[in-house]
């Protein structure tokens, strides 16, 4: 209590022990009358100071007044009625609403609207929508409130985040373009080389065509090269797309947030709910208290008036008899001051009640219009958190949705670089096939000159014939050529080797696919086999001498036809309606 609120306490004591005391006196001076001389005039004092007597306990039970004593406050309210909430955790109606991390996430979601990727902004724009709408709903219900949504406004962050960095994953399909501009040049050389190679075969000119193989190897494995580092920039892409996958964990890191939230929300509504139910009791048994203090003091009131009538009337009657009375007379008169000073006492509790009562139907209105307050809140905050959660899953589940399409989108580019593979492949191993074909004719044409120079130079050396010298020479020079070829067989041989390898893991993913293909190795072997095959016709029309030698090499190439028809081609059945690489579809022309 204040300084002034205890001065006016003080001074309105005053007044009431002034009223009492001059009642009270008068009281006494009537007592002194009952013993002084009983005279005419002794009476008509007496009645006089009986009305004054009347006017005074009147201006006492009017003028008496205890509001400015403290005897009822919210701790005695809380003790008396068990409350558990106390005033400090309750929502007041001072209380200014905390919603600016809402607005930042409105502009947070409006920036991501207006994001560089337009391509990924069409698979969100539904999201953000919804997510601004939601927002907007969830500052207008936090407007009306007395709510702190400062840790409400950091349950959807992390998916926010997600969310842009999902629209800032680099499509695929761009950046594909550059690679797939050089493949498209790349089998425009090849072509080129291709048609020079069959206008040289046609000509005769043997050393241009093979050049031109050469070229066309080189050109087949920069080819292999861009088309495997279709697999890089595949796996740039799934890399930058697999921190997606665990956004259930976001979802539910988020759940648990806000049902943490919802969950004290909602106890802190029943402990109110609780004390309001304690505090409702409390003002039904007050008002029971109440009215039944005014019957007794209304009751005791009317009592004590017909009492005083009655003193009154047995003093007159003494008058009449007052010389018999005399004793009865004093004795009533003590009881009446008795009685006065009784009633100025009834009257000082009656007075302290209606104030006790007062104050504690003021604070109760007061406590129960927070408790009210905070339940208001509560429920509102209730209602923000379930839209915030609403915005956290269609968050989560459009991300989910676009990985999930974008992993689907990488496994089927994945299968049509594999099939893009397998032609290039099958053309630079059907390359360097006809070329290890060639060499090892040519190295056989070699070693029977060398047989043959051998043959002459032991004849020239068998009769000291000088063109021995001659011979020696062109044998040399046949060692070196051989040399030279064998290096270049080597180094295709080498080359085919290393193909197959880079092929290996393409081969297992089209086997795993499903996709049919005959093998490069396959179609390489049956390509010898029908080069050997036009050959040894040729040298049969050519030299019947040798028919011998050709029957016997007829019957190697039958046996060898027949354990490949035995052994079956390597194949694996094609998924129904599977989608074929441009650069697969292209096919060597055979060469004559």
């Amino acid at each position: 209590m204040t300084d002034i609120t205890l001065e006016a306490a003080r001074k309105q004591k005053i007044h009431n022990l002034k009223l009492k005391t001059a009642c009270l006196e008068n009281e006494e001076y009537i007592q002194e009358l009952h013993v002084s001389d009983w005279t005419e005039n002794q009476k008509q004092k007496l009645s006089a100071a009986h009305e004054k007597g009347q006017e005074l306990l009147e201006a006492v039970e009017t003028g008496t007044k205890w509001n400015l004593t403290q005897a009822y406050d919210i701790q005695k309210l809380m003790r008396v009625c068990g409350l558990e909430m106390s005033v400090r955790e309750l929502y007041k109606p001072e209380d200014k609403p905390q919603f600016m991390d809402i607005v930042a996430l409105k502009k947070t979601l409006t920036e991501l609207k207006q994001h560089r990727n337009k391509t990924r902004i069409v698979s969100f724009t539904g999201t953000i929508d919804n997510g601004l709408n939601k927002l907007e709903k969830v500052e207008e219900e936090l407007r009306r409130s007395q709510l702190d949504a400062t840790e409400l406004a950091q349950v959807p962050v992390n998916v926010l985040k997600n969310l842009e960095d999902c629209m800032n994953v680099q499509n695929v399909q761009a950046a594909l373009v550059g690679n797939e501009e050089q493949i498209n040049q790349q089998l425009a050389s090849i072509e080129k080389c291709k048609e020079i190679r069959n206008i040289a075969l046609s000509d005769g000119e043997m050393s241009i065509a093979e050049e031109q193989y050469y070229i066309k190897a080189q050109l087949l494995e920069r080819l292999v090269e861009l088309v495997r580092d279709k697999f890089r920039i595949i796996g740039v892409t799934d890399d930058e797309n697999r921190m997606f996958s665990k956004i259930h964990e976001v979802q539910k890191k988020a759940y648990q947030e806000t049902s943490a939230m919802k969950d004290a929300k909602r106890r802190l509504k029943q402990r109110c709910e609780t004390d309001l139910k304690h505090v409702h009791d409390a003002i039904q048994k007050a008002d029971l208290e109440d009215a039944e203090a005014m019957k007794r003091f209304m009751s005791q009131k009317e009592k004590s008036e017909k009492f005083i009538k009655d003193n009154q009337d047995k003093q007159d009657e003494c008058w009449r008899k007052i010389q018999d009375l005399e004793r009865q007379l004093q004795k009533l008169g003590t009881e009446r001051f008795e009685e006065v000073k009784r009633r100025i006492e009834e009257n000082d509790r009656e007075e302290k009640r209606k104030v006790e009562y007062q104050q504690f139907l003021d604070v109760v209105s007061q406590h129960k219009k927070l408790l009210e307050l905070t339940v208001y809140n509560c429920d509102l905050a209730i209602r923000a958190i379930g839209i915030i959660e609403e915005l956290v899953s269609e968050g989560c589940s459009a991300i989910k949705a676009r990985y999930d399409k974008t992993n689907q989108e990488l496994s089927e580019l994945r299968l049509l670089v594999h099939q893009e593979y397998l032609g290039v492949f099958r053309r630079l191993y059907k390359t360097l096939g006809q070329l290890v074909y060639k060499k090892e004719k040519k190295l056989e044409d070699i070693d029977r000159n060398i047989r043959t120079t051998h043959i002459q130079l032991e004849f020239c050396i068998e009769t000291f014939d000088p063109t021995a010298k001659k011979h020696s020479d062109s044998k040399k020079d046949l060692y070196k050529l051989r040399a030279q070829f064998e290096e270049e067989l080597g180094m295709l041989k080498d080359k085919m080797i290393a193909a197959l390898e880079m092929f290996r893991p393409t081969e297992e993913a089209l086997v795993q696919a499903g996709v049919e293909f005959v093998h490069p190795t396959e179609e390489v072997e049956e390509g010898n086999l029908q080069r050997r095959a036009k050959m040894v016709e040729y040298r049969a029309h050519m030299s019947k001498q040798e028919e011998v030698k050709i029957a016997a090499e007829r019957e190697e190439l039958k046996r060898a036809k027949q354990l490949m028809i035995s052994q079956g081609p390597r194949r694996s059945s094609p998924k129904k309606g599977g989608a074929t690489s441009p650069t697969a579809a292209v096919t060597d022309a055979p060469s004559p």
